[in-house]
This record gives structure tokens, C-alpha cells and sequence, in this order.
């Protein structure tokens, strides 16, 4: 794995995980993907970053993963990508990109992240429960799932600035 990415599988305990799966917390809303081309795709997207549970609890969760340091959120939000809706390479415009996977996965799915590293891309697997984190200023994409009988493939975006 490359040394700039952090995983850390098994993140979530039960408790939180039943809290931040709960249907009703979401309220999706569509949000055009950040592209560094210009032609970024619709997504859906449910914005966080005014919920104490998700502003405080679970980023100072999150950056108990992270070395020494101060940091504060800039937001966060879920993100819901369907069949055929893959985001363009982009740069997410902070320090740190932490990102929680939620959705059922198989192996065969697809739904990667691809993460332009030196010496070459890294592809890191969307599993249940796994948090990533890598510098937001580094190109990369998210994939759908392949199959339209998949699941929608949410995960938790934290973006993060150091102090």
C-alpha cells in the first residue's frame, strides 16, 4: 500500500454503524462531481457538516487515525453513486480526504477509488466499514458499481484542513 494512504478497516463499532445507515438520516440531494476537466456528472449527495455527530464525534474519530497534528473539517457529506456514474479525476481542494465506505460490497463489483500515486495508481476496494485517508491535493476517482443489480455505493467524504 502506498505510504500516503491510510486504511483502517473495521472502523465503525455497531452503534455508529446503525446510526449513520439509518435511511432516514439521509436526504440526498443532486451535486455535480468536482472535475478538474469541467464536464463533472451528477451524484447524489446528503450534506453533513452542521450535525454534531458527524462534525465532532466521528471526525475527532477519524483524526484520532492521523499523526500528530491539529486539524479542523471543512465539511462532510455523503456521496451516492449508482450504476455508470463515475466522477472524473478531480483534486478535493483540502489537506486530507477521509473517506468511510457504507455499502454492501462482493468482490467483482467494481466501485473502486483510483489514486494517481507515484510510482503507480493505487486502487483501494470500497469494502463495508473501511476509512480511507489520502491528501486531498491528489488526483483521483471514484467508480461505480458495475452491475445495475448492486447496491448504491455511499461512502462518508470528510475533507480536512491542517491547522
Amino acid at each position: 500500500m502506498n505510504s500516503k494512504l491510510k486504511i483502517v478497516d473495521n472502523f465503525l463499532n455497531q452503534k455508529d454503524i446503525q446510526k449513520i445507515t439509518n435511511p432516514t438520516l439521509l436526504n440526498w440531494g443532486m451535486q455535480i462531481s468536482n472535475s478538474d476537466i469541467g464536464d463533472g456528472l451528477e451524484f447524489l449527495s446528503s450534506n453533513k457538516t452542521d450535525d454534531q455527530f458527524f462534525n465532532t464525534y466521528l471526525f475527532n474519530r477519524v483524526i484520532e487515525k492521523l499523526n500528530v497534528g491539529f486539524y479542523e473539517l471543512q465539511r462532510v457529506y455523503f456521496n451516492g453513486q449508482w450504476n455508470g456514474r463515475e466522477t472524473d479525476y478531480h483534486r478535493d481542494g483540502c489537506d486530507l480526504t477521509a473517506l468511510i465506505y457504507l455499502s454492501p460490497y462482493k468482490y467483482g463489483w467494481g466501485g473502486f477509488t483510483e489514486i494517481l500515486t507515484e510510482p503507480e495508481p493505487t486502487l483501494v476496494h470500497p469494502k463495508f466499514n473501511r476509512l480511507m485517508i489520502f491528501p486531498g491535493n491528489i488526483l483521483h476517482k471514484a467508480y461505480s458499481f458495475a452491475y445495475q443489480r448492486c447496491p448504491l455505493r455511499v461512502t462518508l467524504a470528510f475533507k480536512i484542513n491542517k491547522k
